[in-house]
């Protein structure tokens, strides 16, 4: 990629316009409106403390993440929760813009004209003890006496929040799986599969504690309840690069009977508040579609090795090393033995994608790579689907990745850097829950990051859905009445067609392939 030298060009000044802003109901209004939620806050707390006497005798003050929901944004207001004893910052989240109405609608100019104009939301979630929720409630009570009362140095911000918050509450069991499409991707398997006596794999993404005991004592209380659930932990991860706490479990299947016909709420695991989000976990599947492109245009074989350092990695399905196309022209680095279950019939993604990477396409010939091509396998035979390849299924996607890209640059562990020589990595795998819908992948992030730290390139798959677009029958007769439901089928599984991660990274080149 080449750019040309950077010019200075004079910017065109105007006037700024005037921006809108939020307008709400008032103090009076807001303490009528929110009096009780704040009330229900203490009554929370009072609980969690009662459930945490039963499992301790010692005195805990118990921790519960707070979600203010906002009518637009409070800006710097993780600042002012920073210099709150007690609270914890966690995330931001913007949500789809709504229609105004008489409490909260937007005005602009110096004479706060109302327009018609939508009204942001966002959500701030904060993690909390009840002393610090008590200082919420008091200041709560406070302000709506007064709005103009001083917080305190560097606490005002809250006074902004008040006035915008359209509920305060603690954030529950299903905000843990509806975002995932958890309940979707289970219905939508019993619909296809039928009943199967088969384990679920689930990724649990925990709250990220900044304190390292806190993520300790979070992740035991996790594992506590995966086993009373009867599931097994497979795998863990702790990036602190990008907030990244998880563990992948697999749960028997009466569980997923359990949340279907009972609600989330009906499994105990669901409901532990050091849980983030709860989503299916379904390594990508590849079907062996296309192993040789042109089969009858193969390139000459090398005939002896290439030995420029290489520029570009693949990640992906373990090659044909011996390959017409590409003997002595890939390193492979295989460090998890992958290669010892491999049957030679059954690499077909890594040996398509190498040759594309090397040659480009075969019906239209150009000349070679001039530096050799460094292969990491982080995909395996399908277990049930004959002639299909998946990503490993048995670790969490954004650990694998992450060990993956630091043994290239940095190395592992006694390893010496594997290709730290390398600056594009091409990745056409990738994970086919946490479809992008509003939350960035944690993957997504990771690369993100990744390509930062490491001055990478990635080139990414931006993913395909397979999945049947299923309308009733008896509206299938009727050209209109399909094609309504057919959009309506779509709506309402979106969750789970979004971008696939990490085509959802800022700093990757997604290709819509």
């Amino acid at each position: 990629m080449a750019l040309a030298n950077p010019e200075s060009e004079k910017r065109f000044k105007q006037s700024p316009r005037p921006t809108p802003n939020v307008s709400g109901p008032g103090a009076a209004r807001q303490s009528e409106r929110l009096g009780p939620r704040f009330r229900d806050l203490e009554s929370a707390f009072e609980g969690k403390r009662a459930e945490l006497s039963e499992e301790s005798p010692d005195e805990v003050d118990p921790e519960l993440v707070l979600v203010f929901e906002l009518a637009g944004t409070a800006d710097d207001f993780y600042k002012a929760v920073k210099r709150v004893e007690g609270l914890e910052f966690l995330a931001e989240q913007v949500e789809d813009k709504v229609d105004p109405d008489d409490e909260f609608h937007m005005v602009q100019g110096k004479e706060r004209r109302r327009t018609d104009a939508k009204v942001g939301q966002s959500l701030y979630l904060v993690m909390s003890n009840a002393k610090a929720a008590g200082q919420l409630v008091s200041w709560f009570a406070q302000w709506s006496k007064d709005p103009d009362m001083d917080f305190g140095y560097g606490k005002n911000k809250f006074k902004k929040a008040f006035a915008q918050l359209r509920t305060i509450r603690p954030w529950g069991t299903e905000d843990r799986v509806r975002q995932s499409g958890l309940v979707d991707k289970w219905r939508e398997d019993l619909e296809v599969v039928g009943e199967s006596i088969s384990p679920r794999l689930v990724e649990i993404e925990l709250w990220y504690r900044s304190d390292p005991e806190k993520r300790a004592a979070a992740e035991a209380h996790v594992r506590d309840a995966v086993e009373s659930a009867s599931g097994e932990v497979k795998d863990r991860a702790d990036i602190s690069s990008i907030s990244y706490h998880a563990l992948l479990v697999e749960l028997p299947m009466q569980r997923v009977h359990d949340v279907l016909n009972n609600g989330a709420s009906s499994v105990k695991l669901l409901t532990v508040d050091e849980i983030m989000f709860v989503s299916p976990y379904t390594p990508m599947t590849i079907s062996q579609a296309v192993s040789d492109q042109a089969t009858g245009s193969l390139p000459p074989a090398a005939e002896t090795r290439i030995e420029g350092e290489p520029r570009i990695a693949i990640l992906d399905g373990l090659p044909l090393a011996n390959h017409q196309a590409l003997v002595n022209r890939i390193e492979v680095d295989d460090p998890d033995g992958l290669s010892d279950e491999y049957p030679l019939e059954r690499r077909a993604h890594g040996t398509s994608m190498a040759s594309q990477v090397i040659h480009g396409d075969l019906s239209a010939p150009s000349e070679p790579l001039a530096r050799s091509l460094y292969v990491r396998p982080i995909m395996v035979p399908h277990e049930v689907l004959d002639g299909s390849e998946c990503v490993v299924p048995d670790r969490l996607f954004p650990d694998l990745l992450h060990r993956a890209i630091r043994r290239i640059v940095e190395g592992d562990g006694d390893h010496a850097p594997a290709a730290p020589s390398v600056r594009i990595v091409n990745l056409s795998v990738g994970a086919k829950s946490r479809a992008l819908v509003r939350r960035m992948s944690p993957v997504g992030r990771l690369l993100d990051w990744l390509a930062i730290e490491y001055n990478l390139l990635f080139v990414v798959s931006a993913g395909n859905h397979d999945d049947p677009i299923a309308i009733p029958p008896e509206y299938a007769a009727d050209q209109e009445s399909a094609g309504r439901h057919a959009v309506s089928a779509v709506r309402s599984s979106s969750r789970l067609h979004g971008i696939t991660p990490p085509g959802d990274a800022m700093n990757a080149v997604t290709v819509g392939a």
